[in-house]
């Protein structure tokens, strides 16, 4: 049984503020009160966003190494009130945020010798933990997870892409890890997967005792479970983060 750390409040204060592109903008939070958090892979925090103590969750981004602070990744572009939240953070101040929740986290499972990770959008945030955490920080593990990754990103457009070169570069350094990004709107040029995840997974060869990851839109994850049900895989090997 996977034991979690228990969620506390935070005091925290915005560090950095990193535009990537016109669709992600990456929030870097150093800790103030408590001065150090321990989180999961995969686990998220939920921050107040509004004077009606309204709340919004956000998956942590950065690698559970970082302790004295944390990162979230947040697509912009539905301007909805978490993002308004977000624009308007002045840098260097502090917030309450609560953390950290969730059990959307690798499950150690014996029989599995290999991890697919589909995503949509900002829903590759906890698996770029995941992944920083099962490929860097692994290696210095007395217990090492061996297991083969398998990422699927969907976007729309080849410049919604952030951690490309991040991607490409663990893929070159760790043969383990292979990375597929996904255009629905791909210009005729791109060479790789085009049209929606559910394509590529449906066609691509999976892996056999593999445990599967999703992690986006309710209707992606309804439609990826149905390609990875009807392709064999069994209920019991798919997870999926459960946001309302």
């Amino acid at each position: 049984m996977q034991k979690f750390p228990p969620p506390q409040m935070y005091t925290v204060k915005l560090s950095e503020k990193e535009v990537l592109n016109d669709k992600f903008i990456e929030f870097h939070f150093e800790l103030v009160e408590p001065n150090k958090i321990e989180f999961i892979a995969g686990q998220y925090v939920s921050f107040i966003v509004s004077e009606k103590e309204e709340r919004r969750s956000y998956s942590i981004s950065s690698s559970p190494k970082l302790a004295h602070g944390f990162k979230i990744t947040l697509d912009i572009t539905p301007d909805g009130l978490g993002v308004q939240f977000f624009k308007n953070l002045e840098f260097g101040q502090e917030v309450k945020v609560l953390g950290p929740l969730g059990n959307f986290v690798l499950q150690d499972e014996p029989k599995e010798d290999s991890i697919v990770f589909i995503a949509t959008g900002s829903g590759v945030a906890p698996f770029h933990s995941m992944i920083l955490d099962l490929l860097q920080n692994n290696s210095e593990s007395s217990t090492k997870d061996t297991r083969n990754i398998t990422l699927y990103w969907g976007l729309r457009h080849a410049e919604d892409m952030i951690w490309q070169d991040e991607f490409q570069e663990l893929a070159q350094d760790f043969p383990r890890f292979q990375f597929h990004p996904v255009l629905s709107k791909a210009q005729q040029e791109w060479p790789l997967c085009r049209g929606h995840v559910t394509d590529c997974v449906g066609i691509h060869d999976l892996p056999e005792n593999a445990g599967f990851y999703l992690c986006g839109a309710k209707q992606m994850i309804a439609d990826v479970q149905k390609v990875l049900l009807k392709r064999g895989v069994q209920q019991e090997a798919i997870h999926y983060e459960k946001f309302d």
